[in-house]
């Protein structure tokens, strides 16, 4: 009777076991890791927004074991860093994606460290990020290599001894324009007109007048898409005829349809990518049947911060120090070869640069 009465209980007991292992195991397969995204999706920042979102998720595409949130930051810091907090607070997030403004990544930053919360962009460029977290990473090169490629080339390739400056009174702005000016002035070169506006502003005739009477037949204006487009149409209006070169800021396609005929011949800095590797002609044909266009420069740099991310997780899951230690650990495969993050979280890579012509951004040999 004793050992019927114990097998009874061994068989109930290993019932409620398997029971509850059952739906633990469901529990566990249902519950999954979040990222969330905070990105200008409206407003004038919203073709980076856009870029990020359509390399991000397919970096993620069929995916089942992440969940990508996203939030509207319209290019604004403070709501920006609402909604990390947001992120962190309700939604115990703890892998950030964005932000693509300098400044308002910046500004997110101090949440983002002091609760140990993974920030990575694929945008933001400024020399102010570098060692700004221990918990920050991108896989965009800092502006200081993007200041030195515009003013080597003005210098070296256009044979300019003199040039002017228009920026974006922000951190991207201000950031960009002293690192041309120390390059440009290290090589030989002068400045000769140095004018700044503020984002939203509308008109620039003041500076571009200003401008027009240094002399200077270059000009160097790191800003957003936005404000450079309208410069563009204003410069043409004036009279000025000076080559135009911006930072990766201007790179969008609502540059060339806002300024029209007068965007022909403007230049840009962009991140470098190598077409002729595998994992850009597998990325583009990816994004091709997904999308059916051709990617952008800023598609796929989110796209490859997507998948760094995507391994990182999957090799540490949802603990951030692991993620964190994995990153700085790892060599990863990438559009420019084998990249790796320093110290700083940061990435040693080039810029391009590119020209429009017959209204389409076009590779500009550098070399």
């Amino acid at each position: 009777m004793k050992i019927f009465n114990s097998n009874i209980q061994f068989l109930f007991g290993l019932v409620i076991f398997l029971g509850f292992n059952s739906c633990s195991q469901k529990q566990l397969k249902q519950e999954k890791i979040k990222i969330g995204v905070v990105a200008p999706l409206t407003g004038e920042g919203a073709t980076y927004g856009a870029s990020m979102k359509r390399g991000f998720d397919l970096a993620f595409d069929g995916d089942s074991t992440l969940e990508i949130l996203y939030q509207d930051s319209k290019f604004d810091s403070k709501l920006a860093v609402t909604i990390l907090e947001k992120y962190i607070s309700v939604d115990k997030i703890k892998i950030i994606y964005g932000e693509a403004a300098s400044g308002v990544s910046l500004a997110m930053v101090p949440v983002s460290d002091k609760n140990k919360v993974i920030q990575f962009s694929s945008i933001s460029s400024s020399d102010d990020l570098q060692k700004s977290s221990d918990y920050f990473f991108r896989n965009v090169p800092r502006n200081s290599i993007q200041g030195k490629t515009a003013a080597e080339w003005v210098f070296s390739s256009l044979k300019s001894l003199n040039a002017a400056i228009l920026k974006d009174n922000d951190d991207y702005g201000l950031n960009l324009a002293k690192s041309f000016s120390e390059i440009f002035k290290s090589l030989g070169g002068q400045i000769v007109a140095d004018e700044t506006y503020n984002s939203g502003d509308k008109n620039f005739k003041t500076q571009l007048g200003k401008i027009k009477t240094s002399g200077s037949k270059v000009v160097f204006m790191p800003g957003n898409y936005a404000e450079s487009s309208l410069i563009l149409k204003q410069a043409k209006e004036l009279g000025l005829s000076v080559i135009f070169i911006g930072g990766d800021g201007s790179y969008s396609p609502e540059l060339i349809e806002t300024a029209g005929k007068a965007a022909e011949g403007f230049y840009c800095t962009i991140m470098g990518v190598d077409t002729t590797k595998s994992y850009y002609s597998d990325f583009k044909l990816k994004f091709i049947s997904k999308y059916n266009k051709l990617p952008d420069v800023y598609d796929a740099y989110a796209y490859e911060g997507g998948m760094i991310l995507k391994e990182a997780i999957s090799k540490s899951g949802n603990d951030v120090e692991k993620v964190k230690h994995y990153l700085y650990k790892t060599t990863f495969n990438s559009l420019t070869g084998e990249l790796m993050f320093d110290s700083d979280g940061e990435v040693l890579r080039n810029y391009s640069l590119v020209k429009v012509i017959g209204g389409s951004f076009v590779p500009v040999n550098i070399k």
